[in-house]
């Protein structure tokens, strides 16, 4: 097979290789299994393709040019790469080396680390994980521009450009603080809570579209005492007892881990609807080390 430029084959290469190492034609005829003649057309064909003399011919004696010695060198030192990738190769398969990007939503972050990247990273750490949160938006926007490899969201199943996968489902609660009236029920319907302080999210939650949903289709006009961007800054406001914040259990583990906080179900249809998808952008291969995490995603966190 020729190389790119010069045009010296693998099989030159080798014939040269094999006469520098053994010193002469005939000793490495004799190493390679073939004629004398078979290397000595080889070589003189390569040198007339090179207009360069690989060999130097004095009598019977024969030694390299350093044209020729150079040519072994490139040779070796091409072997060598060779090896060192077909082991990298070997490593990516194995899962030894590897770089994953995970893009989650922040509310799931917490759950993601305790249930998952942590038994991955035990299993594999070698593995570089780069985790990047933020709102929908741009979670599907680092998906779909290859940012990111996985993004773990709740919505993106509705984005024609994403392979997405449901994993989990849990219902969007009402986040209240120890003590209130209302922590000791099993759910609280919307209506319930116009007669407190409310803590919102920005619009660009996804989590923030669900709970206008629930409102409006409950007739209610509502401003937001608190609006934030942290789902910890909601939870936060939420144990102080400056308000109700609306997130998922698991978002609010921390503070509800803490006693600080109870997650009450919120008694409405769209609550029910907070599906959690892991997705990728479609058409995109994953290396081996992100398609090994996205089916850890899937199989942990499903039976959370």
């Amino acid at each position: 097979m020729p190389t790119e430029g010069e045009g010296i084959s693998e099989r030159t290469l080798e014939y040269l290789g094999a006469v520098a190492k053994h010193g002469g034609m005939r000793q490495a005829a004799e190493s390679l299994g073939v004629n004398v003649s078979t290397i000595s057309r080889q070589i003189a064909s390569t040198e007339r393709h090179l207009r360069l003399s690989l060999v130097s011919r004095r009598g019977r004696s024969i030694s390299l040019t350093q044209v020729g010695l150079a040519a072994v060198e490139y040779g070796q030192e091409r072997e060598r790469h060779a090896k060192r990738f077909r082991a990298q190769l070997a490593e990516y398969r194995d899962l030894r080396r590897g770089h994953v990007t995970l893009a989650a939503g922040e509310g799931l972050v917490g759950s993601l680390i305790s249930v998952v990247i942590t038994r991955f990273h035990q299993k594999y750490p070698d593995i570089a994980i780069d985790i990047r949160t933020g709102a929908l938006p741009d979670l599907i926007r680092m998906v779909r521009d290859d940012e990111a490899d996985i993004c773990v969201s709740i919505g993106t199943s509705r984005d024609p450009l994403l392979n997405a996968r449901l994993f989990q489902r849990e219902p969007l609660c009402a986040i209240v603080p120890v003590g209130h009236p209302l922590a000791s029920r099993t759910s609280v319907r919307i209506e319930d809570l116009v007669h407190d302080p409310l803590i919102f999210m920005s619009g660009k939650f996804a989590v923030q579209g669900y709970v206008n949903a629930m409102f409006w289709d409950a007739d209610l006009s509502i401003t937001p005492t608190f609006t934030c961007d942290l789902f910890t800054v909601a939870s936060s406001l939420a144990a102080q007892g400056l308000g109700i914040a609306f997130m998922t259990k698991w978002a609010a583990k921390e503070k509800v881990d803490a006693g600080l906080v109870v997650a009450v179900p919120l008694q409405h249809p769209i609550a029910n609807t907070f599906d959690r998808y892991v997705a990728t952008r479609v058409g995109r291969k994953l290396s081996p080390a992100a398609n090994f995490l996205w089916k850890e995603i899937v199989r942990l966190m499903s039976s959370v």
